[in-house]
């Protein structure tokens, strides 16, 4: 997919093409046609057994890898680390959305040497992710909220990135020590840290952020730094147009 006026301010999982509810969800690996991309919902079963569901997991486990014409996987129901690493040696996957999981590790994404768009959704558990700085195809990262990482320069080796987004979930913040690291990233277009805690609350580094057109987080930081964004010469998406002193004003 080209960047796209959507793709930039929307970010790529949220196109029309690779949004999430555009997809239709199977469960048995009969449902399977072939096509490259592939919506999995295999926990959460309501009209399942914990057998049943622990039975299908393992099958799904063992086909995954075998699965070389899919280059998208999305999975709207909870991720262990089981399903995850069987994802992570699939031959050919461009694309991987996940929106939560119980993963601790996600060493075996290394595996993915074609990986270009991940999204990362809800892993309290993910302890280490330094390994992500070994993907040098990846184009876009979503993260959300990794309640045990607030040290994110490893995401500065990713300098090939040209959308990122570091966020919180609706109820835990995600906290970040300092954006010093995105300065390496000099392609960047688009960056999100909504409902975040940045510490060191300087916005300063994406001043050196040349291309970056869209940037979005929560109304939390001091005013001055989103008056800093104002001498920004591509901003021109996201929160960066007012500020929340702004906005409380606008609608009194």
């Amino acid at each position: 997919m080209g960047m796209t006026e959507e793709f930039i301010k929307q970010g790529f999982w949220n196109t029309t093409q690779f949004n999430r509810i555009n997809q239709d969800s199977i469960t048995d690996i009969e449902e399977y046609n072939d096509s490259d991309k592939l919506s999995l919902f295999i926990t959460q079963l309501s009209d399942r057994s914990a057998y049943q569901q622990n039975k299908l997991v393992d099958k799904w486990c063992s086909k995954l890898p075998e699965l070389d014409k899919v280059k998208y996987l999305w999975l709207p129901s909870r991720v262990n680390q089981k399903i995850f690493n069987a994802i992570c040696n699939m031959p050919n996957l461009e694309g991987l959305w996940i929106k939560w999981s119980g993963i601790k590790s996600i060493d075996e994404l290394i595996n993915l040497k074609k990986l270009k768009h991940l999204h990362l959704g809800s892993s309290s558990q993910i302890n280490d992710i330094g390994m992500l700085s070994s993907l040098p195809s990846l184009k876009t990262l979503h993260m959300e909220q990794l309640n045990k990482i607030s040290d994110f320069r490893c995401i500065g080796k990713l300098t090939q990135l040209i959308g990122l987004g570091i966020d919180g979930s609706i109820w835990t913040p995600q906290k970040i020590d300092s954006l010093e690291f995105i300065k390496q990233i000099s392609g960047l277009r688009y960056f999100t840290m909504t409902n975040s805690r940045l510490k060191s609350k300087s916005f300063e580094p994406l001043l050196a952020l040349k291309l970056l057109v869209r940037f979005n987080s929560s109304w939390n930081y001091p005013e001055s730094e989103f008056s800093i964004l104002q001498t920004h010469p591509s901003l021109k998406y996201g929160n960066i147009e007012t500020s929340w002193k702004e906005l409380k004003s606008g609608l009194e």
